[in-house]
């Protein structure tokens, strides 16, 4: 009797755990779809803005590119002529080539010196010291300020244009002293040739210079997500290491720089990507100016198209390069 009753009442707990356990996963359950209505209704005016806006007006860009477009009163007309417009782009007009090819280089060598300087400040911050809260705000508000009103007040502030070049306008600085000898002492380009240093890096060293308003402007993300990826190292890795002996260097060379290789491809593809679409390189200035300026909206979507699938095909390339050396732990 006793064996029936012990059973009669394991049997009803396990009822009771079966319906606890059912009502558990069915308020789970409602938890998340809760969770996800809010999450379409946050991306909601995405993806109304990318279905209205943005979908219709790439289809029209890819149209017109194709096509001979004049903009009459009231209506927009349009001739097809094929390929008419890239045959153009590349035998005709050679400024676009010159500024494209300008842009790779340049994006190349911005891109080297943002990420190291980006991985290097993030380093820094990394360590503890007194207000490092408020160093890290300042580091990332540049990229804050590089935005609308503001960046066109640093574009046309007299201070950036007198301190925008580093190498060669040594005249402008040294200008405001009455000394002859201060013009040598702000010429980096006579210091470094003066101790025999290789073209190839001085060139490097001086365009970093000339554009060092810019990088320390471009590198607000790229600092953060560094940051990010160093602090997500575990401690007891860096311990167990010193306890074998291993130097400071090895440290970086072994464990450091093998686990932030993922975030130094993320931070190449979004310089590069940030770096193609900055004003300063005069492309997308030279396609706006050729569609409302010289009203050939056409050519100019056609342009558009081109630089894009370059930009595609040299991302693509960096990637498959960097991905090579990336270390990914299981």
């Amino acid at each position: 009797m006793e064996v029936g009753r012990d059973m009669g009442g394991f049997a009803k707990t396990s009822s009771l755990l079966k319906k606890r356990n059912s009502g558990q996963k069915k308020y789970i359950s409602k938890l998340q779809q809760k969770k996800d209505r809010l999450g379409y209704l946050f991306v909601l005016p995405f993806i109304v803005g990318l279905l209205v806006i943005f979908l219709p007006a790439l289809y029209d860009s890819i149209v017109y590119s194709f096509s001979e477009v004049s903009i009459r009163l009231g209506s927009v007309e349009q001739h097809g002529v094929g390929f008419a417009n890239y045959i153009k782009a590349f035998t005709e007009d050679t400024n676009f080539r010159v500024l494209m090819l300008s842009a790779v280089q340049r994006t190349a060598q911005d891109m080297i010196v943002i990420v190291i300087f980006s991985f290097f400040i993030a380093a820094v911050l990394n360590q503890k010291f007194f207000g490092r809260g408020a160093v890290r705000t300042i580091f990332f508000l540049p990229v804050l300020l590089a935005t609308g009103i503001i960046a066109k007040a640093d574009t046309n502030s007299l201070v950036m244009n007198t301190f925008g070049s580093g190498s060669n306008n040594s005249a402008a600085i040294s200008g405001a002293f009455t000394s002859g000898g201060f013009d040598v002492l702000f010429s980096l380009q006579d210091l470094l040739e003066s101790v025999n240093f290789n073209r190839t890096v001085t060139q490097v060293i001086l365009t970093a210079v000339d554009n060092t308003y810019n990088v320390v402007n471009s590198s607000g993300v790229q600092i953060i997500i560094f940051l990010a990826a160093l602090q997500s190292i575990s401690p007891s890795i860096f311990e167990s290491a010193r306890v074998e002996g291993a130097t400071k260097w090895e440290e970086f060379w072994k464990i450091t720089f093998p686990m932030i290789t993922p975030m130094i491809l993320v931070n190449v593809i979004y310089t590069i990507v940030d770096s193609f679409i900055n004003p300063q390189y005069g492309i997308l200035d030279y396609i706006q100016t050729q569609a409302f300026s010289n009203s050939q909206i056409g050519f100019a979507s056609a342009l558009s198209w081109i630089y894009f699938l370059f930009v595609l095909a040299f991302l693509g390339l960096i990637s498959l390069i960097i991905s090579r050396r990336i270390h990914y732990l299981d």
